[in-house]
């Protein structure tokens, strides 16, 4: 079964596959969406991020990822609800369990990881060299097609782990 929930999510991650009606968003912010839907499925985080009664994507910075994610609120993400929250600062990310860090906060990027990575929440973005930066995943489009980069150790430092299907998918792994 597990075979078969990875085969479809590299189809769907590896096609570029999108569903979204927003003619005004680019087709790779709605694949990143894709992918910000997908990982959680396949992250293990603190136990005290498992009994909150929603499962919030937060999103800082300027990115037009809002606007697609916000048309799957309330779809459910290991069994609770999605919800989208748009965040300024630190005082606003105790609901987040993912942050996605637009490329226009890389200026507070040595401010927000830790900040992120001791509240066990985890960072994605789309910045070039966000991995190496300290970040966990990093959103990269080569040859066209949107891959992945994970960074391990940024991880572990918020207790947090990616299976061994992820880590598969990934295509470089920071240890």
């Amino acid at each position: 079964m597990m075979k078969c929930l990875l085969a479809i999510l590299v189809l769907i991650l590896a096609a570029g596959i999108a569903s979204g009606k927003d003619d005004d968003v680019p087709q790779e912010y709605l694949v990143k969406a894709k992918y910000l839907l997908n990982i959680p499925l396949y992250t293990e985080m603190l136990a005290q991020t498992k009994t909150r009664k929603s499962y919030t994507i937060c999103l800082i910075g300027a990115t037009p990822l809002e606007s697609v994610l916000a048309a799957s609120s309330g779809k459910l993400i290991k069994s609770r609800p999605l919800a989208v929250l748009k965040v300024t600062d630190f005082s606003q990310m105790d609901s987040c369990q993912l942050l996605f860090i637009a490329s226009s906060e890389r200026n507070r990027l040595q401010t927000l990881l830790p900040e992120a990575h001791s509240r066990g929440i985890v960072t994605i973005s789309d910045m070039r060299d966000f991995a190496r930066m300290g970040g966990m995943i990093n959103l990269l489009t080569v040859n066209g097609r949107i891959v992945f980069d994970l960074n391990r150790s940024a991880a572990g430092s918020a207790s947090i782990s990616f299976s061994t299907h992820l880590l598969k998918l990934a295509r470089d792994v920071i240890n």
